[in-house]
């Protein structure tokens, strides 16, 4: 070893010695320093990376947009909010593969999607004041117990329209309901609240025990069995068949219903506690709120 080296060596141990256990030594910070330096690096080479992305998909719409004429685009935008008011009218939802057949030719790559989906996104919000909402994808669920999907299954690529105006616009006889979807629209929110504090889940016997307290069976103003139908084909509720042990001797597999995925888009639980509490009037008990958290099986520690 050289007397430079050497020097330089006697220089750190001291540095060492010095520092003693609370001090850093020399070696230590320039060895944080370093890791400091590579870390702030790697995390600008990473931003780069990501406003490159978004630079250059913002640069591929922009290219797509001025591909299309004004016409157009204008026509493809009417296509697309007209499909969306037409199939929530029906009650049935706005697949993605529909609107790519409304919007996609054989002139127009995939990227015109993005744009026109964008523009008439804007034209629901602005004149409507609705939005299109992705659907949650149904995921199996067993004892009222939630079983989340994967993070590529999460929806279903198929879109419901949302109410996005203020509450004060929402509870004005703006649209004038026919009488008959009043009751209806009732019903449902009364088999919803009955599913959600029951454990977020409800079976067939439950459901028509229900409904012979509220004098519902045997009614002529409504055919349960086929108003349940309705309400499972619009999404508002999901219904599965249990099989257990005491079930092959029945002559009816035994069902569960549950919130569909248009019901946890268009009822927030914040909305459905409000209701509930509505029916109860004056004679509501004041942990009303806290009760219906326990029977949905909500964690009120979380």
């Amino acid at each position: 070893m050289s007397s430079r080296n050497r020097r330089n060596r006697n220089v750190l141990d001291e540095d060492e010695i010095e520092a003693g256990p609370s001090r850093p030594t020399r070696r230590t910070a320039l060895r944080n320093e370093g890791q400091k330096r590579r870390r702030r690096d790697e995390e600008e080479s990473e931003a780069s990376s990501d406003e490159g992305s978004v630079s250059q998909h913002s640069t591929l719409t922009e290219k797509a947009a001025q591909k299309l004429t004004t016409e157009e685009l204008e026509r493809k935008i009417k296509d697309v909010v007209r499909l969306a008011l037409f199939s929530e009218l029906r009650k049935q939802p706005i697949k993605r593969e529909e609107i790519v057949k409304k919007v996609v030719t054989r002139e127009h790559s995939r990227t015109f999607y993005q744009v026109v989906f964008d523009k008439a996104q804007e034209r629901l919000e602005d004149i409507f004041g609705m939005s299109m909402a992705e659907l949650p994808k149904k995921s199996f669920v067993a004892g009222g117990t939630r079983k989340p999907v994967g993070n590529k299954d999460q929806t279903a690529k198929s879109y419901v329209l949302k109410n996005i105006l203020p509450q004060e616009y929402r509870e004005t006889n703006i649209i004038s309901w026919e009488k008959n979807n009043e009751d209806i629209m009732g019903l449902l929110t009364v088999i919803l609240s009955l599913i959600h504090v029951n454990g977020r889940v409800l079976s067939d016997d439950q459901l028509t025990h229900y409904f012979r307290r509220l004098y519902l069976v045997d009614n002529d103003k409504f055919d349960l069995e086929k108003l349940l139908s309705t309400f499972v084909k619009q999404g508002y509720l999901d219904k599965q068949k249990i099989s257990t042990d005491q079930s092959q001797n029945l002559e009816k597999d035994p069902l569960e219903y549950r919130w569909g995925p248009r019901a946890k888009i268009e009822m927030p639980e914040n909305n459905l506690i409000k209701f509930i509490r509505a029916l109860f009037g004056h004679d509501a008990p004041p942990d009303l709120d806290k009760q219906i958290e326990r029977s949905s099986g909500i964690d009120l520690a979380s």
